[in-house]
């Protein structure tokens, strides 16, 4: 860690002694709409996060610009956004003209970025939804995983209400990468009960990438990326600051963040501290029924599921012409109750409250995730380098009453599971611009993680993991209307697993001997990927995508070596040591028609697993106490093919409608069955109303109405059970207040309002037959605070 911060100061001192004398340029031009009238545009230099409002006639100037290639952001309400490359030689640009496209709807508002050098054409070739911070307050639903599930081709696995990990297209786990600031987020995401530790308030712009993503961000994205980048830089001069509180009826959730962000002289520092505390989840029954036994849901609450969240995040660094840098520490913490029947057998006497529903009982967990981010981004010449350093310690803690599953004397302390994470990253890329047509990127990836383990329990050895990679990006603008890709990688990777013994008691008594839970595995893995891809502008309406790539993912420690009971999914899990790499072969497509008052995507893909692992059940029972049947790690051949389709209709200038379906079908070549944890068929159907002003006193004024149809999911594993189709009703209501001179932003929103009865196919609770949480009125108030223009 410290060397890693050696290499960073040194690397920013030299940049700054070697453009501290550079001259500079300016870029000025005009924003129009498609009749030559000026508009009051935003206009964005990515690279540098700064940027300028165009005057009422378009016009707009950007000074202090050194030689080399931007990238700019055009945006403005009620059109397309807009994105150029541009390169500064040795003058000044001063003939720039940028034409905005009217659009009613807001979805093209956002510019998506075709690479993670930030600095691609609009038009990529893979399919990405983009949301920023409105989308995720407006939609908040706990966590941040939840908020996405609007999205066609996003679902989570959720345990309760205050644990949920993102799926994509069907696949998740340690095959959707999560990026946080350029650095790859790292957990224990290999569990069920294992939720994405991300603060849903410090989240303010998302990328979601749906399909092979191994070739830019390595193992772990063959099915999808999910990059969390954080707001531009606030402006010179500005201290700005803002207060949100939320309230969750179903269970009493309060959620309080505050924020302060600056900028004093080119020093920019940003902080926020969030805290929500919720008590056990209401659910529409008061019985359910497990193993043959008719238990008791007392009062209609799940007993001990209530938690407390504390989070914060604290961002300093320079923004300069030469670039960027800054420093952000953050930690997620929280403690969360688990349902007393998700540990062991239920019955009726441990499912019985001992009073308050704020109580967090055992058994319960921990999580704690410690993160250290340097991001920063230098002009050399006139190309870009991006340097991302890393230093995460994620500590996760199951606690239970003490317990031994017949294995020696009865422990002391209530640590059953300790695992404890430390991560080392460094991501390196360097981009080159030959000319406006032509973007190169050269990037290398390093990665060291060390787990220990803790407890009385044994799941997951002590273990090192190292690797690395290299690839090369290439994009071409072949025209105004094709742009083309391909790129190649090359990784490596090398699992050193420890050996655990445990010991053989009889009586009571240790005989000296030992059992072997499992060997010493020492893997070196090695990969090859490439992928390409094309976005084809056939007309102002009509646009073609098609991505081609082969992917890779290196088996992980859980998969190689676990050996014992995993709570979380109510089974003894087995690792086998002999598994390969899993390689793909995808093709996605994406074909968009829009008109002023219209839009329509369709996104159909398809992919081949060669050696696919999943878990899958022995048919023996597990010689521990209490822990079901044996399930271990295998590898067949699968295939996965589905798509999205989201439409979006003005029927009035203030009225729209649109639709959000999806469906994955998925095939286990070597059984003939489908794939476990598949999600169903969904439609989503909303209509919402916006009145914009309404007085002087009332803004941007909305109230929607939402639909979620989900089909029977029938398609399931060999012991995996059929869960039935469900609707769910949805309303909302937001605006805007102008008190004197303060805003006020005012959101209220009802979930499950008919109080819906229901399973969902993929919560962890479906196993137990406990349905997903009933009724749920969602408010909040945020109030933005400019402390210095």
């Amino acid at each position: 860690m410290k060397t890693l911060f050696i290499l960073f100061q040194i690397l920013l001192i030299g940049a700054i002694s070697a453009f501290g004398q550079t001259p500079t340029f300016s870029v000025s031009g005009t924003v129009v709409n498609e009749e030559g009238e000026g508009l009051p545009a935003q206009v964005l230099v990515h690279e540098l996060q700064k940027g300028v409002m165009a005057d009422l006639d378009g016009g707009f100037e950007l000074s202090r610009l050194r030689k080399g290639s931007y990238h700019l952001h055009v945006t403005m309400m009620g059109f397309q956004s807009a994105s150029q490359t541009i390169i500064i030689r040795d003058q000044n640009i001063d003939d720039l003209h940028i034409v905005l496209k009217e659009s009613t709807f807001n979805l093209e508002e956002l510019t998506i970025e075709a690479n993670p050098f930030k600095n691609g054409p609009l038009q990529h070739s893979q399919t990405i939804e983009v949301v920023d911070r409105a989308y995720l307050e407006k939609n908040n639903a706990g966590t941040f995983a939840n908020a996405l599930e609007k999205l066609p081709g996003i679902t989570t696995i959720n345990t309760g209400v205050g644990i949920s990990k993102p799926v994509i297209r069907g696949l998740s786990f340690n095959r959707i990468m999560v990026n946080d600031r350029g650095i790859k987020q790292e957990g224990q995401q290999w569990g069920a009960d294992h939720g994405l530790e991300i603060d849903p308030f410090d989240v303010d712009r998302v990328e979601v990438i749906k399909g092979p993503g191994s070739l830019i961000y390595g193992s772990d994205g063959m099915a999808g990326v999910i990059n969390i980048s954080p707001a531009p830089l606030p402006s010179p001069g500005t201290i700005n600051a803002d207060v949100m509180s939320t309230y969750r009826s179903n269970n009493n959730m309060w959620g309080n963040t505050v924020s302060v962000e600056g900028n004093e002289s080119d020093f920019v520092f940003k902080g926020r501290f969030t805290m929500q505390d919720y008590d056990d989840y209401r659910v529409p029954t008061d019985r359910f029924t497990y193993a043959g036994f008719v238990l008791p849901v007392h009062g209609g609450r799940m007993k001990n599921t209530a938690g407390k969240e504390r989070h914060f995040s604290l961002t300093g660094g320079l923004r300069k012409e030469w670039g960027h840098s800054t420093v952000t520490v953050s930690r997620f913490s929280q403690l969360a109750g688990i349902f007393p029947g998700a540990v062991g057998i239920p019955n009726s006497y441990n499912l019985q409250h001992r009073g308050d529903h704020k109580d967090i009982e055992l058994p319960n967990q921990n999580n704690s995730h410690l993160k250290v981010i340097s991001n920063t981004k230098y002009l050399l010449g006139k190309n870009w380098l991006e340097l991302d350093l890393g230093y995460q310690k994620n500590n996760r803690e199951e606690h239970s009453l003490p317990h031994t599953h017949g294995i020696g004397p009865t422990p002391s302390g209530t640590m059953a599971l300790g695992l404890n994470l430390d991560t080392y990253t460094a991501n390196l890329r360097y981009n080159t611009s030959r000319s406006e047509t032509h973007q190169h990127i050269y990037g290398f990836q390093f990665q060291h993680m060390k787990n220990q383990k803790d407890g009385f329990e044994f799941l997951l050895p002590e273990f090192t993991t190292t690797q690395g990679g290299v690839f090369y990006f290439h994009e071409m603008t072949y025209s105004p209307s094709l742009i083309l890709n391909a790129g190649v990688r090359v990784d490596g990777a090398v699992h050193d697993i420890q050996e655990h013994l445990q010991p053989i008691y009889r009586r009571q008594e240790a005989t000296g001997e030992f059992d072997q839970r499992n060997p010493d595995i020492n893997r070196s893995m090695y990969n090859a990927s490439g992928g390409t891809g094309l976005s084809w502008i056939i007309n102002d309406s009509n646009n073609l995508k098609v991505n081609l790539g082969t992917s890779y993912r290196i088996p992980t420690a859980i998969e190689l070596a676990s050996n014992g009971i995993h709570h979380g999914n109510f089974r003894h899990e087995i690792g086998n040591p002999n598994l390969e790499s899993e390689r793909s072969y995808q093709i996605d497509l994406n074909y968009t028609y829009r008109k002023k008052n219209f839009y329509v995507g369709i996104s159909p893909y398809f992919s081949f697993y060669d050696k696919f692992i999943y878990l899958a059940p022995t048919g023996l029972f597990s010689p521990l106490p209490a822990s079901s049947m044996m399930w271990e790690y295998r590898q067949n051949d699968a295939y996965f093919l589905g798509a999205e389709l989201k439409t979006e209709i003005a029927i009035l200038p203030n009225l729209r409608f649109s639709t959000a379906l999806e469906y994955v079908y998925n095939q286990n070549l070597d059984t003939g069955l489908p794939l476990p944890l598949t999600p169903p068929f969904s439609a989503l159907s909303r209509l919402e109303y916006s009145l914009g002003n309404i007085g002087r006193r009332i803004e941007n004024f909305y109230v929607f109405g939402e639909v979620r149809n989900v089909a029977t999911q029938d398609r399931v594993d060999r012991n995996e059970r059929v869960t039935e189709g469900y609707t769910l009703l949805e309303s909302g209501i937001g605006m805007d207040l102008r008190l004197g001179s303060q805003l006020v932003k005012f959101n209220v929103s009802g979930q499950n309002l008919t109080d819906t009865y229901y399973f969902n196919h993929l919560s962890r609770y479906r196993l137990l037959n406990l349905p997903e949480q009933g009724r749920n009125i969602n408010f909040s108030i945020k109030i933005p605070v400019q402390i210095r223009k």
